[in-house]
């Protein structure tokens, strides 16, 4: 796996209403793997701190380079924890990916990771039901809200381009 993550207890037994007015998003602990080639935490240490990334970003984001890869066009996502970093992709030949953790400042490449398209398509698809399965056992009322549902478009976009 290459994106690890958890949600946090915010919206724990709160409302669609609420959900709506005050969080919006599901937040959490991440962390981003490729190679040897760590970036955030799946788990931090300190115990007052709530994780606060913004898993649902980060959940759409994969889904969407997984559409772009599809159309055979680059795709770049910033790092919310990092505003001086972004993650590139490319579709390579033999149906490889490229993955560039570039750094905006210096236009320097921090690292570079090559994954099979199949491995995308796993890497979607496992983190995409537990996304969902997630909010579904946190609060299975906020499987309504507006991120939830923008989450099942893009992934409903994916598995239609998929063919699948």
């Amino acid at each position: 796996m290459y994106i690890e993550w958890r949600f946090n207890d915010e919206a724990k037994g709160i409302s669609l209403e609420e959900f709506e007015r005050d969080y919006e998003d599901f937040f959490g602990y991440m962390m981003l793997k490729l190679g040897d080639y760590q970036l955030g935490w799946a788990e931090k240490s300190c115990p007052i701190d709530e994780g606060d990334d913004d898993i649902s970003y980060y959940i759409n984001s994969l889904i969407k380079c997984g559409i772009a890869m599809l159309k055979y066009q680059d795709y770049k996502v910033h790092l919310l924890g990092s505003n001086l970093l972004e993650i590139r992709t490319h579709r390579c030949e033999y149906d490889n990916i490229n993955i560039t953790v570039f750094r905006i400042d210096t236009k320097k490449i921090v690292y570079s990771y090559e994954i099979t398209y199949r491995e995308l398509i796993d890497e979607i698809n496992e983190n995409y039901k537990k996304y969902i399965n997630g909010i579904q056992e946190m609060n299975r009322e906020l499987l309504e809200s507006k991120t939830v549902r923008n989450t099942i478009k893009y992934y409903d976009a994916f598995i239609r381009l998929l063919g699948w």
